[in-house]
């Protein structure tokens, strides 16, 4: 998710283009970690359409968390949603969303639906990506949530 985050100083984004969540856990492990306040995890969802067990998925990001926890115990816990995309079923896209806000009520994490903030014109061209404009209100849904850009208004947050 490059460039989310980019508006606020106070926010910092660590990026692992086509990282997958079990190798994210090993990073995790193996990082001596600073505790931030808050830390938001975004799994992208590259191999979903070729992933045939979601479970499969849930128990990578269930193990995910729980490193995090262990890691990082005074801080927050985000789970952002996986965004929608062209290639990929509605369906299958909420399914796996579903999976993650259990992960998020079995462990305490925060979930955010990360698709009830994004519109369609915020994609680039290839219906895969975040454009500029998809990035700013990404990276304002996880100020929010993070507690930062208490001030602004509601508008500047959407």
């Amino acid at each position: 998710m490059r460039n989310v985050g980019a508006e606020h100083a106070d926010m910092k984004v660590k990026c692992f283009p086509g990282i997958k969540a079990e190798q994210l856990h090993r990073v995790m492990e193996k990082r001596d970690l600073v505790s931030p306040d808050t830390v938001i995890i975004h799994v992208g969802i590259n191999d979903l359409r070729t992933t045939r067990n979601l479970d499969i998925v849930m128990g990578e990001l269930y193990a995910l968390v729980c490193t995090a926890k262990k890691k990082l115990p005074n801080c927050r816990l985000v789970l952002s949603g996986v965004l929608r995309r062209r290639d990929v079923s509605w369906w299958r896209i909420g399914a796996l969303d579903d999976r993650f806000d259990w992960v998020a009520n079995a462990l305490g994490p925060t979930f955010v639906n990360s698709n009830i903030w994004i519109e369609n014109g915020d994609f680039a061209r290839d219906r895969l990506h975040l454009n500029g404009r998809g990035n700013r209100r990404l990276g304002r849904l996880y100020a929010r949530v993070s507690g930062l850009g208490v001030g602004e208004s509601r508008e500047s947050k959407i």
